[in-house]
């Protein structure tokens, strides 16, 4: 009885790390999931202004807090695309999108690894959890009214 009772509770502690370990990969696959929504936007914009027939378009332009002011596009051949760190380089529209496109797939490939191992903790904590069963059966099992 005893030896089944630390079962049980060597069972609950593993199952709550790995559960925190769950809750960390799906936090970071969220966080993922909006970097690449984020690099997606971005060359959307830049290929929709591949199309644009205009000279010099308008846009507005964020200026935080949902505001905005007008502004107008006067170099449509190049834009400046954040390479991380805080830097930053001037590269043609179509250089960027390729730039991009790289940047998403590396998104995507992260993102698969993340759901590939939260996938894996979560049949390890369904085992885990069959297990805490069993033992909780079987403990049942061997329980007697004294009389």
């Amino acid at each position: 009885m005893a030896e089944t009772n630390e079962q049980l509770e060597r069972l609950a502690y593993e199952y709550q790390l790995l559960q925190a370990q769950a809750q960390l990969l799906a936090q970071n696959l969220e966080l993922l999931t909006l970097g690449k929504n984020e690099f997606q936007a971005v060359k959307e914009t830049l290929e929709g202004l591949k199309k644009v027939e205009e000279e010099r378009p308008e846009i507005l332009v964020p200026i935080g807090a949902g505001s905005f002011l007008k502004g107008v596009i006067v170099d449509r051949e190049n834009t400046i695309v954040s390479i991380g760190a805080g830097y930053a380089v001037e590269k043609t529209l179509d250089d960027a999108i390729t730039y991009l496109d790289a940047r998403i797939k590396e998104y995507e490939e992260a993102i698969a690894k993340t759901q590939e191992g939260l996938k894996k903790l979560e049949a390890q904590l369904g085992e885990l959890a069959r297990k805490a069963q069993e033992l909780q059966q079987k403990q049942a099992m061997g329980f007697s009214v004294k009389k």
